[in-house]
């Protein structure tokens, strides 16, 4: 029961980066006197910033998996569960076969990949953004006897916005080291103008490095849809890109039920206070790629969110200590 002998229910939604932090210090700094609950419909997380590696071999899926039942050790109940809704008048989260009141809700479910919003994508790209779609683009790397791998990025917000590049500089040593970079055209397309200024600006500094590898750049290509069979990027204004291997990050919207529920209301996610990451709902917060920030959308920043929240709700619960603000160390 919740408020038993003054005990909260504290409710963390998404085992991500920012979702098992969060858990781990609130687990640590409250969970001998209070609940502190993650839900996630997978069984294990997953550490995204890997999937790169992934694709070229460099590590195995269960190098890159973790079981959340291993937060137990910190004093956190695991629930693995689909979440149905959220109802932040009732103060509950609504599961496959029960309901989860709360105290303090932490959304921190990420952003989801939805191939539908390009036609013809979900035919075309094998990419990195999935653990399946890491595992599927390191076969067919390993089968690639040579032609012309695009590199893409559509509209909207995406996971890890400097992984396009990473993945280019991933893919060219890749080919390096098989000894067959001359049999092999990299490009990269994106909807971003090209970047100018001086070179420590770590946009140019990364267009650079493409071209200096050799990797040509198509700046200002909006993506309209994608011809699997003739294997052709078409763009707005009658450009498009031909292709033999396409690695294209999917669009990435927030999970529906955050839009089912009124939380978020873009498709940048939940609109929260930037120092507090408090929303406009009592005593619900977002952290990580679902909170609308002016931020990256990567695993740091959800790290160094979730720290903060953390520390400001061990200080409101227990009345002990000063709240942070939000001061980000990212680019």
């Amino acid at each position: 029961m919740r408020r038993l002998n003054g005990r909260k229910q504290i409710v963390i939604l998404g085992g991500g980066s920012g979702g098992v932090v969060a858990a781990t210090n609130l687990g640590r700094k409250l969970g001998h006197d209070h609940d502190v609950i993650l839900i996630d419909k997978r069984a294990d997380h997953l550490f995204m910033p890997a999937f790169l590696f992934l694709m070229v071999g460099e590590r195995q899926t269960s190098d890159i998996t973790r079981s959340l039942g291993h937060l137990a050790k910190r004093n956190v109940k695991f629930i693995q569960s689909e979440i149905l809704s959220i109802d932040s008048t009732r103060q509950e989260v609504v599961l496959q076969n029960e309901k989860i009141a709360y105290d303090y809700l932490i959304v921190s479910l990420g952003l989801q990949t939805r191939p539908d919003l390009v036609a013809g994508f979900a035919e075309a790209s094998t990419h990195p953004w999935e653990l399946e779609g890491a595992a599927k683009l390191r076969d067919a790397l390993a089968a690639f006897r040579g032609g012309r791998i695009i590199v893409g990025v559509p509209l909207g917000p995406y996971r890890c916005p400097p992984a396009p590049y990473e993945a280019q500089w991933m893919i060219d040593d890749y080919f390096r080291r098989k000894d067959m970079r001359d049999r092999v055209q990299i490009e990269y397309f994106t909807r971003d103008p090209e970047p100018a200024g001086e070179h420590r600006n770590p946009v140019v500094w990364m267009d650079a490095e493409s071209r200096r590898r050799n990797i040509k750049q198509h700046y200002e290509f909006v993506v309209n849809s994608i011809d699997p069979e003739k294997k052709i990027v078409h763009g707005l204004y009658h450009y498009s890109i031909s292709y033999d291997l396409l690695v294209m990050v999917p669009p990435h919207r927030p999970a529906q039920v955050l839009f089912d529920c009124g939380l978020a209301e873009t498709e940048n996610g939940i609109r929260v206070d930037y120092q507090s990451m408090k929303t406009k709902w009592e005593n619900v917060y977002a952290i990580g790629d679902c909170a609308d920030m002016p931020a990256s959308k990567s695993g740091g920043v959800a790290h160094q969110e979730a720290d903060v929240l953390a520390h400001n709700l061990t200080v409101e619960i227990t009345r002990k200590g000063r709240p942070l603000d939000l001061w980000l160390h990212t680019i």
